[in-house]
């Protein structure tokens, strides 16, 4: 058994067909999302039926929850207000409905997945310090939590404290440390990585070997940003994908 956890996909085909060609590739037998399929870029519909056809734990994002809902889009900027607008076109009606019955956290013995925190997942917090880590650990049930949303990998540790790790290959042995422990990853962006690389973003988790590793991807940018410029989507979304921003 091995774990491929995924999510902000946001319309990018290319870079959700790159990563899923790596976990084949990786010997990854058991995907998990963490949410945030639509918006942004130019194929939601596609990123979402792909997504719905891996029969996998899925949990909803803010851009799949506000895509359905019948309101307006103040909350977003004017960009993503269009991308929005845009997938709200694109997608069928069973599309919308799988979007519509994602929950917000799913939990299995030793992992849970949320997009954005575990106090308070509708309210869309973002994890990005000790402390706001500090608060999520204390509604984390499990030894590992999966997450995204700030588009940044990123992980934390919860042991005597909380303390932020490198991730890289990082040993989540529960017998390597005195006390218990508890690992929070946020496992970055598919479509629209925000930390200044630009290559799509995923973890592996591997159970026998008790490690968590973040993997990045080259995958086909200009046939992205080539999809974004013919839909008729803000130039920013196109140009943001070069700088990893």
């Amino acid at each position: 058994m091995k774990y491929g956890i995924f999510g902000d996909v946001h319309g990018n085909l290319e870079a959700l067909e790159a990563v899923l060609a790596d976990m084949e590739e990786q010997g990854v037998t058991h995907p998990l999302c963490v949410g945030d399929l639509v918006g942004y870029n130019a194929n939601p519909a596609e990123c979402v039926e792909i997504v719905r056809s891996l029969g996998c734990p899925v949990v909803r994002g803010n851009h799949d929850e506000v895509v359905v809902q019948a309101r307006t889009l103040s909350s977003f900027s004017p960009d993503a207000r269009k991308s929005l607008e845009f997938a709200r076109g694109q997608l069928s009606p069973s599309q919308m409905n799988f979007l519509r019955r994602l929950p917000l956290v799913q939990r299995e013995a030793q992992w849970t997945l949320v997009h954005a925190t575990l106090d308070g997942p509708e309210n869309w917090g973002y994890i990005t310090t000790r402390l706001e880590a500090q608060t999520s650990f204390f509604y984390q049930q499990t030894s590992l939590c999966f997450l995204g949303h700030t588009h940044r990998p990123g992980a934390f540790v919860k042991e005597r404290e909380v303390r932020p790790v490198e991730f890289r290959q990082v040993d989540v042995h529960p017998e390597r440390s005195q006390v218990a422990r508890k690992f929070l990853f946020n496992v970055g962006s598919v479509g629209q990585p925000r930390d200044g690389d630009w290559r799509a973003a995923y973890a592996i988790f591997d159970p026998s070997e008790n490690v968590v590793d973040l993997r990045r991807l080259n995958y086909n940018l200009e046939k992205t940003a080539s999809k974004i410029q013919k839909a008729g989507l803000p130039e920013s979304l196109y140009k943001r994908l070069y700088k990893g921003e």
